[in-house]
């Protein structure tokens, strides 16, 4: 694994255990699944760079039968075999894996690996074990040559790049907004859904948010807000629920944890009619290692590191998988037009 992956893993790691101001949320994502994927990406990257046959032949006992003894990369893919890791119909429908591992989970499903688990140490006539030996050898050479053809390698670099854009456009239009304003009272809200209403479907919760920003632009609650961020997540008890961040005018407003309580009030009540819930991060800033939210500075160079750290933790988690959205996954206000009076005096 590269420093950059290593950085993007341990970002959502963080993120999982509520470490970064204002980015988690119970339910959200699986750390033993991630941890999982993490093995497998690691496996997977080490066997495609490995060299030699997965798995060699015992020498033939006095009934002329033989058995299987692996190499180094039959270690390493025995290994990969035995990880649980989901490839059901309905898992498949939300999530798309990174790269590696999508293809080499199609590839062990169409060499029918996962079967041979369970009894590819056994003895065997010569010929059945000369024949299984190659289609394990077989699949190992199949995805050291995919992962070197131009096709894998477009899927590799749109997969990482994605997530990297979105980090560069939001970290350009928070600073944007700082262009424009001495301070900033960030709110973080997760919008989700009650227990009876994790089954809200993808096409709902985009009507729901669609709603929020909607009656945002003539209701006195957001009256002062500058701009907002959010990203769509899905997990497997809360379903479908969105990561917010709000941009408020902090020489306007400063009651940071009233109001994000006010706006999770307003989905809950308003938006989705009973059927939602909310976690209001602001309301617990004192639990994190880094502080990003709440009324920030232009100059405060700690609390600004804290909230691009923040966004940094939205936009590089998805890292292993990622869910399959119907349109836009994450989205932004619109930026601030024209040029920011920097020059001017900035509060304190």
């Amino acid at each position: 694994m590269s420093d950059k992956d290593n950085e993007r893993y341990r970002a959502l790691m963080s993120k999982i255990g509520m470490h970064v101001e204002g980015v988690g949320v119970t339910g959200g994502v699986d750390p033993k699944l991630i941890c999982t994927l993490k093995e497998a990406s690691s496996l997977l990257r080490r066997l495609m760079v490995s060299e030699g046959d997965a798995f060699g032949l015992s020498a033939l006992d006095e009934s002329g039968n033989a058995c299987l003894e692996y190499n180094a990369p039959g270690k390493m893919l025995l290994k990969l075999l035995k990880l649980h890791i989901p490839n059901d119909s309905r898992f498949n429908a939300l999530y798309k894996f990174e790269p590696y591992i999508e293809m080499a989970m199609d590839h062990i499903k169409e060499f029918g690996l996962y079967p041979l688990l369970l009894t590819w140490w056994m003895q065997r006539s010569a010929s059945e074990a000369q024949m299984l030996m190659k289609h394990f050898n077989d699949y190992v050479h199949k995805i050291r040559q995919e992962v070197k053809s131009a096709r894998f390698l477009s899927r590799l670099n749109g997969y990482q790049r994605s997530s990297n854009k979105n980090y560069k456009e939001l970290t350009e239009y928070v600073d944007a907004l700082f262009e424009h304003h001495a301070r900033l009272l960030v709110l973080r809200v997760d919008l989700s859904y009650s227990k009876e209403n994790s089954k809200t479907t993808q096409a709902q919760a985009k009507r729901d948010r669609e709603r929020l920003f909607e009656n945002a632009r003539s209701n006195k609650l957001f009256g002062d807000m500058l701009g907002y961020i959010w990203k769509l997540e899905h997990g497997p008890e809360k379903g479908f629920h969105y990561h917010m961040m709000f941009f408020f005018d902090g020489s306007k407003v400063r009651e940071d944890v009233n109001l994000a309580k006010r706006i999770g009030e307003y989905w809950k009540s308003v938006v989705t009619k009973g059927r939602g819930l909310y976690y209001n991060c602001n309301a617990s800033k004192w639990r994190y290692e880094k502080r990003g939210i709440g009324m920030v500075n232009y100059g405060d160079d700690l609390l600004r590191e804290g909230l691009q750290a923040a966004v940094f933790y939205l936009t590089k988690t998805d890292l292993y998988m990622k869910l399959q959205t119907v349109g836009r996954g994450m989205g932004k206000g619109n930026r601030p037009s024209g040029k920011g009076s920097r020059g001017r005096p900035r509060a304190i």
